[in-house]
């Protein structure tokens, strides 16, 4: 397994009545004076929650991105037909929340209406998309109540002519609506879902029906393939050798989706790692390239957000000494990491340990020092306690050591509301769910930078970051925002740590870490999530902070490498 790292950056920009779009994209930054600029292209608003679907437009010409909340994103020719919040609900909380999040959709045959389909069985119907029934129709009360489901739903799969659809949940049970025809489910084949005498390997994770509506296969996170109607058998991961998730001959990963190819004799599988599974008449055409291998920072949740500053003047820190030539210049090439930490970790991981022990660490922040010192910076000094923080402060101290070693201003401390924000992110392992109101009013108007990785230290995320953000060829980048040698998106991780300095404000931040076991992920990685802002120094007393850099210098850390 390799860790990963991805990046977004989110800019507002100012227009007639109030108005602020905002763009994705992504940037690098050279010296202390450039700002980094962001791309006036895209004029979305960023989800305040996780994305949790997508589904094309009939025409293959757009398609639709729906949020937890319930939030509807709609991109190339696919219409925009409503979401949760137009029905009136406030999204997962405020006065009419929704009962549970959202976690899949489909759009009708004619491309003018779509449906999205919650946890607990809600449907929500838009556009020109019929209402055909939900679970509590059946007289289901949710996912608690007299009658609850004995799964929550994990998918939605539409019949061809978008007369009807089926509700798919975690224990393989399959609810029809509409012209929907049931063709059976798990419990139809003697499982007894996920418990019982008889339980299901893994569960189910996603569906699939059959071009002419006539059968549907279910797949289950351990890659075993159910099929019901005429959807024909074309095998699953236990026909390739593979004995699920565990065994002797594992997958490297769980399975979490499916799709089927035109025909309908053949089927792609594949798995939160990358890797596709071709069955049937599907054929092979590669996996996805730069994901998990050893080392890398987890370019996929690396939020990068980022808001210009108005009118603000950059400026140089005053009593610090001046840095040595080239320091903020971004590396001409990812500098391999010396000694090779991903060994020693996962030699430690191997031996019972979890991500981030001390000896992992250690041999981290000896690469960072040594990939320092190609940029003529000194060995940092680290406070006495460093290893025994809690991971957040240590990813503090870390992104710090990176800035006034460079002669930027130190970040003043982790802000408590901050930290909270990229605990969002790093428990979902996807970006902070950074959203225009969390910028455009208050402390942070602005600006936010944020970051995201998965890896097997705090110091090895902060390695992929600094170091390992550039384009490493096809199929071994880890910054999957860096897609060729010029992509704008490289280095933007380093980017965001090494923000210039402006006038009256000063840098804040926050910070969070997760060990993966918690996630349902590999206990060797943690995920680890930093958002970094600037307040005015009027304002800097006035926030409540878990850490600040003046414990950190009691404590050992000097305050100019």
């Amino acid at each position: 397994m390799a860790p990963k790292m991805a990046l977004r950056l989110l800019g507002t920009l100012a227009l007639s009545g109030g108005l602020s779009l905002i763009g994705i994209g992504a940037t690098s930054v050279t010296t202390a004076t450039v700002r980094p600029v962001p791309r006036a292209v895209q004029t979305r608003v960023t989800a305040a929650w996780p994305i949790a679907a997508i589904a094309a437009s009939p025409s293959g010409n757009g398609y639709l991105v729906a949020a937890q909340d319930g939030g509807i994103f709609n991109f190339g020719d696919a219409p925009f037909e409503g979401n949760t919040y137009t029905d009136g609900l406030t999204g997962l909380s405020g006065a009419h929340p929704l009962a549970a999040p959202i976690v899949g959709m489909a759009t009708n045959s004619t491309g003018n209406g779509y449906w999205l389909v919650a946890k607990d069985g809600g449907v929500f119907n838009f556009g020109g998309a019929h209402f055909y029934g939900s679970t509590y129709t059946y007289g289901i009360t949710g996912l608690s109540g007299a009658h609850p489901l004995a799964a929550p739903i994990v998918a939605m799969v539409p019949t061809p002519n978008g007369g009807g659809y089926w509700l798919v949940a975690a224990d393989g049970g399959v609810f029809d609506f509409g012209n929907a025809k049931f063709y059976g489910s798990t419990y139809s084949k003697g499982y007894t879902g996920l418990g019982g005498s008889h339980p299901l390997n893994g569960r189910i994770v996603g569906a699939v029906a059959t071009p002419n509506g006539t059968g549907y296969w279910l797949v289950s996170s351990t890659g075993t393939v159910y099929n019901f109607g005429s959807a024909p058998n074309e095998g699953d991961v236990a026909s390739k050798g593979y004995t699920g998730l565990g065994g002797s001959h594992p997958l490297p990963a769980p399975i979490v989706s499916m799709t089927a190819d035109p025909s309908g004799n053949g089927y792609w599988l594949v798995g939160s790692d990358g890797t596709v599974y071709n069955f049937g008449s599907a054929p092979n055409e590669g996996d996805v390239p730069g994901l998990p291998t050893p080392g890398a920072a987890k370019p996929q949740p690396t939020n990068t957000t980022q808001v210009p500053k108005a009118n603000a003047v950059p400026t140089s820190t005053s009593g610090q000494s001046p840095p040595p030539a080239g320091s903020l210049l971004n590396p001409s090439a990812n500098i391999a990491p010396s000694p090779n930490y991903y060994a020693s970790c996962s030699a430690d991981v191997t031996a019972g340990q979890l991500a981030n022990s001390v000896a992992c660490e250690q041999a981290a922040v000896s690469a960072l020092n040594n990939a320092r010192a190609s940029q003529g910076l000194p060995v940092m000094t680290l406070p006495g306690n460093f290893y025994q923080l809690p991971a957040i402060d240590q990813l503090f101290v870390l992104v710090n050591e990176a800035r006034v070693s460079r002669g930027l201003t130190p970040v003043y401390g982790l802000v408590n509301s901050l930290n909270a924000l990229a605990a969002q992110g790093s428990s979902a392992n996807a970006d902070p769910p950074i959203s225009q109101a969390t910028f455009s009013t208050g402390p942070w108007a602005m600006g936010l930078w944020a970051n995201w990785a998965e890896d097997f230290s705090t110091a090895g995320s902060m390695y992929d970051w600094m170091y390992n953000d550039g384009w490493g060829g096809a199929g071994n980048t880890s910054n999957l925002a860096c897609t060729s040698p010029t992509s704008s998106g490289c280095w933007g991780h380093r980017a965001n740590i090494l923000i210039s300095d402006v006038a009256g404000y000063t840098p804040v931040m926050g910070a969070a870490s997760i060990n993966e076991s918690s996630l349902g992920g590999w206990a060797g990685f943690e995920s680890d999530a930093t958002v970094l802002t600037e307040v005015s120094n009027s304002q800097l007393n006035s926030e409540s902070y878990s850490y600040t850099w003046a414990q950190a210098v009691a404590a050992g850390a000097n305050p100019r490498t």
